[in-house]
């Protein structure tokens, strides 16, 4: 089986629905010689990480916080695909079960030690329906459970599920008081990290210090008396990306993810940096029943109207290609293209007779209706950037030579998110151009695309999509490579009914002044323990 990255989590944000993960190890641009002892790390996010619980949240921002202060199971090289130990020293892995023997010693930020029964406890609470994890169900598979017989964690699927080790061996597990009180650690932590939180200032910044102790990293690189460890991590939350490249251009932070029109002045000045894949642009149509996105007719004719090559060129700024699938993280748990041949050609006339065809005619103003409803669009977007305002821009130009009224609605990552992912009225959105849903396993994407809305489920978009829910469940039961030819069909099952299309992908940059990371980011994510400050 091809190994992944342990970046198995989902996550939603605006520009990314990813994973987090350790990757593997990579040389620091800097010697021993040049690391700092004792110093301060700056780096930020771009929206409010919220609830901190890593069992009880898929907010990229948020996982990146978590990655400073909890630990997973074991860790994946980004690179080599070499699963090495994290906090379990050994693992096995026989047909619905994996074992995992944990390291002696680990200690929780409460100074309590983390043992297989914290660990199951973790993994049973995700599978507690009560407690809402947006995890169950999607890293851990729904008839997961875990036990522990001493420093042995034994975790069991009812049936065979693609990618067990990776995708439970990628949770960031918190420690046993976290889950007596979940609420604890909402803006604050408690974990096996190298690092606790110790101030969180909400739309502001996070702080945490390191802790006295730690030497469970992968591979035992990172101990809390390694020379380069930063005493102190903060991280700012910063919503404009100008801000950000301007931030780490004059030091101002350590590390940032700098994308768009802003990169190229941060490359010319020469900053250390690393590069990782990210999903950049992708349609969502909102299938609720009294939208006029849920006929197929018009979510066809809106992709026939688009030149999805013009538009990944301008919402990329150049700098992208299409997508090929609906999961693009490296390194990939299945390698195909889901999406040639699935996509209507560009085509405005065809998109004109589509509409026609489907018995939408033109009112007295020019908009179309159909049975006295109008095709009104209400488009959600990113405005971050200048690439994606324009995008959106444009495609609202080429909806509206269609005869449809087009309300174009952008704000920055939180407001995208909160208005699409996390509304409650589920129908007061059309499009979305501004979420990206990004994973580097297709197995994750099954929860968000089937099952009910919200509130009992999270099928945000109301898909009803039959073939790629009887494909999705087939490919579930399925280990390893064996299930990737069946996810590559149920995801042309979305895109031939055109529920969603992932349209760009973009080489992103983590930039470094002052400090580097001796591994790879995974989608714009470092674990503390990477982190090295320069003198």
């Amino acid at each position: 089986m091809k190994a992944r990255s342990v970046s198995a989590t989902a996550v939603i944000s605006v520009g990314v629905f990813t994973l987090a993960g350790c990757g593997g190890a990579s040389s620091p641009e800097g010697s021993v010689g040049e690391y700092a002892q004792d110093g301060s790390f700056t780096t930020v996010i771009n929206a409010d990480p919220g609830n901190l619980h890593p069992l009880i949240t898929n907010l990229t921002s948020t996982q990146i916080v978590n990655a400073y202060s909890y630990d997973s199971l074991i860790d994946i090289d980004a690179q080599t695909r070499t699963v090495r130990p994290y906090l379990a020293e050994s693992w096995s892995e026989e047909g619905n079960t994996l074992k995992f023997v944990l390291k002696k010693g680990i200690t929780c930020a409460d100074g309590t030690s983390f043992t297989a029964q914290t660990a199951a406890d973790d993994i049973n609470w995700v599978m507690d329906p009560e407690n809402a994890s947006p995890l169950r169900g999607s890293t851990v598979p729904l008839s997961t459970v875990a036990s522990a017989d001493g420093d042995e964690l034994t975790v069991t699927t009812a049936e065979p599920a693609p990618f067990l080790l990776s995708r439970i061996g990628a949770l960031r597990l918190p420690c046993a008081a976290t889950l007596d009180d979940p609420a604890s650690i909402r803006s604050s932590s408690n974990g096996t990290g190298l690092f606790k939180v110790t101030e969180v200032v909400p739309n502001d910044h996070i702080t945490m210090e390191r802790r006295d102790g730690y030497t469970w990293s992968p591979n035992g690189e990172t101990t809390s008396d390694t020379l380069g460890v930063p005493k102190t991590v903060t991280i700012k939350i910063v919503t404009d990306p100008s801000t950000t490249a301007n931030l780490v251009l004059t030091g101002g932070v350590n590390a940032a993810a700098v994308t768009g029109s802003d990169e190229e002045r941060v490359l010319a000045a020469g900053l250390d940096s690393k590069t990782y894949t990210t999903l950049s642009g992708e349609f969502i149509f909102n299938h609720f029943a009294s939208l006029p996105t849920s006929d197929r007719a018009v979510r066809q004719a809106l992709v026939q109207a688009v030149d999805l090559d013009d538009y990944t060129e301008i919402t990329t700024g150049g700098k992208g290609t299409r997508a090929r699938a609906l999961a693009v993280s490296e390194p990939l748990a299945c390698d195909y293209n889901s999406v040639e041949g699935t996509i209507p050609e560009f085509d405005v006339d065809a998109a004109k007779k589509t509409l026609s065809d489907a018995g939408w005619k033109a009112g007295a103003d020019g908009v179309l209706t159909k049975d006295g409803r109008p095709l009104a669009l209400n488009v959600i977007f990113n405005n971050s950037r200048d690439t994606n305002s324009a995008a959106a821009e444009y495609v609202a130009t080429q909806w509206e030579g269609l005869g449809a009224k087009v309300k174009l609605t952008g704000g920055d990552y939180s407001f995208v998110i909160a208005n699409t992912f996390s509304t409650t009225d589920l129908s007061s959105w059309d499009v979305s151009i501004g979420l990206t849903l990004g994973s580097d396993t297709p197995s994750i994407f099954a929860k968000y695309f089937t099952g009910p809305p919200k509130p009992e489920g999270v099928n945000f978009a109301s898909l009803d999509n039959k073939k790629y829910i009887e494909l999705s469940t087939e490919a579930s039961l399925l280990p390893g490579d064996e299930s990737c030819k069946i996810w590559e069909e149920s995801e042309r099952a979305l895109f031939n009914d055109i529920d969603l299309l992932p349209v760009s992908t973009t080489p992103a940059h983590m930039f470094f002044n002052g400090a580097t990371s001796i591994y790879p980011p995974s989608s714009g994510i470092l674990p503390g323990s990477a982190i090295r400050v320069l003198k």
